[in-house]
């Protein structure tokens, strides 16, 4: 893979101080560099999806540039009145950027690269009771996959979890700790060391190891619709 041309430090030097400068005055007096700095997450999203979309090129219709998450913050409900997330974050679903059916994620932040899969949200209460149905009705399928040695660069499996197994789920199943989650996700960090295409590379070797838990997850969600608004 040819060295592709991204400044990822530029990038977390902006979100560190984003998060030290956390107002709209300074966001507004520093516009260029957060194009800039916008502009290198994108890039690396964008070589990211073009090499995935060689196996998938319904890919190919994924607008890069509008797919990245605004910094912007809801902060109506929330004491802290902070205006901008810092960080950069993408979905790389060609089915839209909601975040079922599951697909690759991204997220850039100023002290770390995430790469991550599988179903973060946890408050759609039918798309949760699909997925555990699915992990009980096809355990044996389920038990194979998080223990696939190409799977272990993945683990674990992250996500809110119950304290107990809920009804009707059998409390003393095998796969129980899964049965008690709410969502089933994974994230793995990827140091910034490495030469530009050293890193895409090894990006796409962890979304592709991710591949099979996405599509577990993406079978059992199958007839789920998300809520309108």
């Amino acid at each position: 893979m040819s060295e592709l041309d991204m400044d990822l430090a530029f990038t977390q030097q902006f979100l560190s101080d984003l998060a030290r400068n956390n107002n709209l005055d300074w966001m507004h007096a520093h516009q260029a560099e957060y194009k800039q700095a916008r502009r290198q997450f994108e890039k690396l999203a964008q070589a990211v999806n073009d090499v995935l979309a060689q196996e998938d090129p319904r890919r190919l219709d994924i607008d890069i540039a509008r797919r990245i998450s605004r910094l912007n913050r809801d902060t109506r409900f929330s004491k802290d009145k902070s205006p901008y997330s810092p960080l950069f974050r993408i979905h790389l679903s060609p089915s839209g950027p909601q975040p079922i059916p599951c697909d690759l994620f991204l997220c850039l932040t100023a002290e770390t690269l995430l790469v991550g899969g599988g179903l973060f949200a946890s408050m759609f209460s039918e798309a949760t009771a699909l997925v555990r149905q699915v992990i009980l009705d096809q355990a044996d399928e389920f038990d194979r996959l998080i223990h696939n040695q190409e799977f272990a660069v993945c683990l674990p499996i992250r996500g809110e979890s119950l304290k107990r197994v809920p009804k009707p789920f059998p409390a003393d199943h095998p796969l129980a700790n899964y049965l008690k989650m709410k969502s089933w996700y994974l994230e793995q960090t990827v140091e910034l060391g490495e030469s530009n295409a050293a890193l895409i590379e090894h990006m796409i070797a962890l979304a592709k190891s991710m591949q099979p838990f996405n599509d577990f997850l993406n079978k059992a969600l199958a007839d789920f619709t998300m809520p309108q608004r």
